[in-house]
């Protein structure tokens, strides 16, 4: 199995009715064997197994688990194979939240990841994104996943300006580039609520400032374009309300960690 393959092994015999109800909501295009996934451009492919009828899915799972699960009966799992662009993972993690949100809590249902070196139970809705190709369990953060986070948002952030500053604007793919900012910024929301120490927060300093760099660089706003279904959240998170920092009805207080709306002021 590729590691990129996201894979959940279910006790719930799930009926192909439950698992439809979720690929409607996704508008999975039925391939024979699996079904494909789309949104902006970034595809997941999705197969369903039962286990009973398929050794080499059931004999995965004995390897996957070795001596960290004893007396469960699986009966089920899906396969989710992302496609390798940065919003890919996202849609994944997503949709496996989605079918979790339909599952008999009172049965097993296991999650395992490669990429991140993960398998978990009953932790599926405690998943958050490391980088755009990992994930973590939020009851576990510390240090080093925070290291992760502020990298990966430096990372994306310095190619979104690269992007602007030396190919001229966003290489006609605007559409993913709003699904992964708004990915990023939940990312950045993620942040808010960790005690850090005083580098993570310098750290922390430079993620913000590169983000409005590039909301002054760039002509098409897109940054604006990505808070829209956000505004209603505190205006703290100043990251969903670049609308206001543009138009200068928001100050963003970037060393003294603060932004300032009007004549409130309101900490980070």
């Amino acid at each position: 199995m590729s590691q990129s393959n996201i894979v959940m092994y279910m006790e719930e015999e799930l009926s192909f009715e439950k698992l439809n109800s979720v690929l409607s909501e996704f508008g999975a295009k039925d391939q024979i064997s699996s079904w494909g996934i789309e949104r902006s451009n970034s595809w997941i492919w999705v197969n369903y197994y039962i286990l009973k009828d398929h050794d080499e899915i059931r004999n995965m799972w004995f390897d996957i688990s070795k001596d960290k699960v004893k007396n469960t009966n699986l009966k089920t799992a899906l396969f989710i194979q992302p496609s390798k662009d940065r919003n890919a993972t996202f849609l994944a993690l997503s949709f496996c939240k989605s079918i979790y949100s339909i599952l008999d809590k009172s049965k097993d249902v296991f999650i395992y990841h490669g990429d991140s070196g993960l398998f978990v139970n009953d932790e599926i809705e405690n998943l958050k994104f490391k980088n755009t190709q990992q994930f973590y369990n939020s009851r576990l953060i510390n240090d080093e996943v925070i290291e992760g986070i502020i990298q990966c948002l430096n990372e994306e952030l310095v190619g979104g300006i690269e992007c602007i500053e030396e190919d001229g604007g966003w290489d006609g793919e605007e559409w993913q580039y709003l699904d992964l900012f708004k990915n990023l910024f939940e990312m950045r929301d993620d942040l808010k609520v960790q005690s850090l120490n005083k580098s993570l927060k310098e750290k922390i300093n430079h993620v913000d400032e590169l983000i409005l760099r590039l909301l002054d660089i760039d002509d098409g706003k897109l940054l604006i374009t990505v808070g829209d279904k956000n505004r209603d959240l505190p205006i703290n998170s100043w990251w969903w309300h670049l609308d206001k920092v543009d138009s200068g009805k928001l100050k963003v207080h970037i060393k003294e960690r603060f932004s300032s709306h009007q004549d409130q002021n309101n900490d980070k």
